[in-house]
């Protein structure tokens, strides 16, 4: 049986404080062509890499003229590049889908120069960034199949969604093999939050997971990069430093996601018909902790 491999690649951009989203295009479209030129066949750059982030740490409503819709201009010109080299290009950009309806999206560009899908993140984030008052939640998780040879089944979540792990979870089930996540995560987001929970994302799901950072001073944060590739048994197979402007690259064996899932069965084991019962009560599990008859309610969750 022929090998099932993918070449894909994270694009580690350096911060471009201030820039404009043409330069800052003109810099991702260059080091997109240079991992498709290196054999790449999925390459992304990390999170909403059309804006300075740091933006979204205040209330500017005039940044929301940095949006625009999918498809739209942007992915018109990268789909110029996938059609040229017959890539798939994810790309993170702040959408506009509607009058006052924005997303933190990440639209995938197929070979053929078109939007082939586009997923918006569904847990935005709020732990410091404020992107709660520029984006909407997304509704959905989605899983995409390569078109020619190795036929890699592929799906796509944003930064803050790798900190639930029914995010992946839902993607593996799906059929995902490999799993795309752009972020941009500062110094803060260091250390457990970063490498160990990005493992674990694997070693949950018997996947590979593939993710991607910008790194420098970008007004008050430092981000630190440490782009990173895991494979389905969460160990690192390639990684970046603090390095700017580099694209981080390597070819995934697709037979090891089987291999991962014999060896730990969790998605097999999974009880989604025991689970329902707790993500269903119109009143989250977490909130009944508040409840004024504790007994009462641990009889409700229970039952």
């Amino acid at each position: 049986m022929a090998k099932r491999e993918v070449k894909v690649a994270a694009v580690q951009q350096g911060t471009m404080p201030g820039s404009s989203k043409d330069d800052k295009l003109e810099v991702q479209a260059r080091l997109i062509e240079e991992a498709a030129k290196d054999g790449c066949q999925i390459i992304m750059p990390g999170e909403l890499a059309d804006t300075d982030y740091e933006k979204f740490y205040s209330k500017d409503p005039e940044y929301f003229e940095v949006a625009e819709s999918i498809p739209g201009p942007t992915t018109d010109l990268l789909g110029e590049i996938a059609k040229r080299y017959g890539v798939y290009i994810i790309y993170p950009m702040f959408e506009r889908a509607a009058p006052g309806i924005y997303y933190n999206a990440a639209a995938t560009i197929g070979p053929d120069g078109t939007v082939i899908q586009n997923y918006r993140k569904v847990h935005v984030a709020g732990v410091q960034a404020l992107e709660k008052i520029y984006f909407r939640n997304g509704t959905e998780f989605k899983v995409w199949e390569m078109a020619e040879e190795p036929h890699a089944k592929v799906s796509t979540i944003i930064c803050h969604d790798r900190r639930y792990p029914e995010s992946s979870r839902i993607c593996a089930t799906l059929g995902a093999e490999v799993l795309f996540v752009p972020t941009a995560a500062p110094g803060y987001a260091s250390g457990v939050h970063w490498e160990m929970l990005n493992r674990m994302r694997s070693v949950d799901t018997g996947m590979f997971t593939v993710y991607s950072n910008r790194a420098g001073k970008e007004w008050n944060n430092e981000y630190f990069g440490g782009s990173m590739i895991v494979n389905p048994f969460g160990e690192v197979i390639a990684a970046a430093g603090d390095e700017q402007d580099i694209v981080l690259s390597a070819t995934l064996d697709l037979s090891e996601v089987d291999k991962a899932r014999i060896a730990v069965p969790t998605l097999r084991d999974m009880r989604n018909d025991l689970y329902v019962k707790y993500y269903s009560y119109n009143t989250p599990v977490y909130d009944r902790l508040l409840s004024r008859d504790p007994a009462g309610e641990a009889e409700a969750v229970n039952a």
